[in-house]
């Protein structure tokens, strides 16, 4: 789970092996704009920034550890939410950490990661078309908007602008774990890679999240499309049925199927 403990202050924020902030550094390999420098130069900014937040937290002993990070992120630091743009330098944390500037999922791994390094628990919480935080507060969890420099607001007003659906398995609105939150990150990294026409490359991306959180009904769906495109009708078909089980409302799986099965009867016909 992203929970972490609470962490001496004192002791110099390094990036672990094998904890999330290094496997969100290492989800980026290849895919930014630096390459090989691009891992070591976001993991130096990254200590850096946790260095930087680690000193104004012991300045402000009294104020909630969130609300001092979201006056260095967004204030001092100057990171900006992106809401346009959808392509993987503002998802990918080396290039958050470049440009400052993030969609909800890479500003959200940001907190996580600098969760990771400062000893404050965080969650990731994933919506339909949507990703966010929860903070610990002192004695609660408190919602983080990333899209809104960190502002809290109840569950209320998340649910009413990205309606939860019903699934079959635990998906949306709750904690998830490290894997799940990485699952998230390659959704993304397959959807930038699709519109570039990267099919296979897509498609491992795509294998690569159901792994990491096998009922993530979007990116069941999704592979099952780079299926389809490769010819592996079969296969394809048990993705649809499989995302179809998890979440019977999913936009667009209703047509893939229709599509498939177009396809068997024209291959058949031949």
């Amino acid at each position: 789970m992203l929970l972490t403990a609470c962490a001496d202050r004192r002791r110099i924020p390094q990036v672990g092996e094998g904890s999330i902030s290094q496997r969100l550094l290492v989800a980026a390999r290849g895919l930014t704009a630096e390459r090989e420098t691009g891992e070591v130069a976001a993991t130096e900014e990254l200590e850096r920034l946790a260095t930087t937040l680690r000193a104004e937290l012991d300045h402000h002993p009294r104020e909630p550890p969130i609300e001092v990070v979201d006056r260095v992120v967004f204030g001092r630091q100057r990171f900006s939410r992106e809401v346009d743009d959808s392509g993987l330098e503002v998802v990918l944390l080396p290039s958050v950490l470049r440009t400052r500037r993030g969609s909800c999922v890479g500003l959200g791994t940001l907190y996580l990661a600098l969760g990771d390094l400062l000893g404050i628990p965080m969650r990731g919480i994933l919506l339909p078309g949507h990703f966010f935080v929860r903070a610990w507060d002192n004695s609660r969890w408190r919602n983080v908007e990333l899209l809104r420099e960190g502002e809290e607001h109840p569950s209320e007003w998340y649910r009413a602008r990205w309606p939860v659906p019903p699934t079959t398995k635990s998906v949306y609105d709750r904690a998830l774990t490290e894997d799940e939150v990485l699952a998230i990150v390659e959704y993304d990294i397959g959807n930038e890679l699709r519109r570039r026409g990267r099919v296979p490359e897509s498609r491992r991306a795509f294998e690569r999240s159901v792994a990491h959180f096998p009922s993530f009904p979007e990116a069941e769906a999704s592979l099952g499309a780079m299926m389809q495109l490769s010819g592996e009708l079969d296969a394809a078909a048990r993705a649809y049925n499989l995302a179809k089980q998890i979440s019977p409302q999913l936009a667009g799986v209703d047509d893939n199927i229709r599509l498939l099965e177009s396809e068997r009867v024209s291959r058949g016909a031949r």
